[in-house]
């Protein structure tokens, strides 16, 4: 179930939280936060979600009372981390790729997923600062989109990492199959999120 933020945060003209980055984020981690901002900012303005974001180079950490700071803070993190206003997202995910290692063969290789899965995790962790929990997660198939549950990875080439996506769906017939980036929400999720900060 969405968890509203408070009222004196919901009431807020524009309505806008305020995120601080870490300054220990690394550059790619970094250039994925900026550009799911901007997806964020973009599907909040074309579904009319009633909410943005910004990270302002002079945000500081929010305070643990929630008494200062800014709303959420965005870094890098691993275990066992629940913390209700900060979003961490694996330091180093990764993705199984074709390598080539001799003429017409290839190896199957773990290295570091490219900017398309890393700005999709960013923007899929920003839905959550919203206020949308994991039971609001849509699921693989026709309905899925930016806030799906568990995306498939499917890598690009082994050398090519900016051409990894994640696959949303594999429909039946000669349709395509639904891979993100590009990244898009669902009416379903927009109207849970307008609700929530209506």
């Amino acid at each position: 179930m969405a968890m509203p933020w408070e009222d004196s945060v919901k009431n807020r003209n524009p309505k806008q939280l305020t995120i601080f980055v870490a300054p220990t984020l690394s550059k790619p981690w970094r250039r994925a936060f900026d550009d799911a901002l901007k997806t964020f900012n973009h599907l909040s303005q074309a579904h009319r979600l009633g909410v943005t974001m910004t990270a302002p180079a002079n945000a500081t950490k929010p305070e643990p009372d929630g008494d200062g700071g800014a709303d959420v803070q965005f870094d890098t993190g691993s275990g066992d981390l629940a913390y209700t206003a900060f979003v961490f997202v694996p330091e180093t995910p990764t993705v199984t790729a074709q390598m080539r290692v001799a003429r017409d063969k290839f190896n199957d290789v773990q290295r570091e997923a490219g900017h398309g899965i890393k700005h999709f995790i960013a923007a899929h962790e920003l839905i959550h600062v919203c206020g949308l929990d994991n039971s609001e997660h849509t699921t693989y198939g026709p309905d899925a989109d930016l806030f799906i549950r568990q995306p498939q990875p499917f890598s690009g080439p082994f050398n090519k990492p900016d051409e990894d996506r994640f696959v949303l769906h594999i429909p039946t017939g000669s349709k395509p199959n639904v891979v993100s980036p590009p990244i898009f929400l669902k009416t379903a999720i927009a109207d849970l999120i307008r609700d929530n900060w209506a």
